[in-house]
């Protein structure tokens, strides 16, 4: 079996006291598990983010809720950008 390249998915919310919950996300190339980061934030920022205790609990928070999604981890892009202040 190939070695898995992963990253961290974090998902900020806004109405929850700062919670903040994070699971993990694996490929086996770095192209395409860039591609599979792309589609959970894309599916978080349009339909919110579902939690899942794995007890039988599920609990779903609804877009307006989620104040930032990030991903750390193995990831490439192809635009990457600077941030600053005016």
């Amino acid at each position: 079996m190939k070695n898995q390249h992963h990253a961290e998915v974090h998902v900020y919310l806004r109405n929850s006291g700062g919670a903040k919950f994070v699971y993990t996300i694996s490929a086996v190339t770095i192209g395409a598990l860039t591609v599979k980061a792309r589609e959970h934030l894309g599916q978080i920022a349009a339909g919110g983010y579902r939690h899942n205790s794995g007890m039988g609990e599920m609990e779903w928070f609804p877009p307006h809720w989620i104040d930032k999604v990030k991903i750390v981890g193995d990831i490439t892009t192809g635009y990457p950008d600077t941030c600053g202040g005016t």
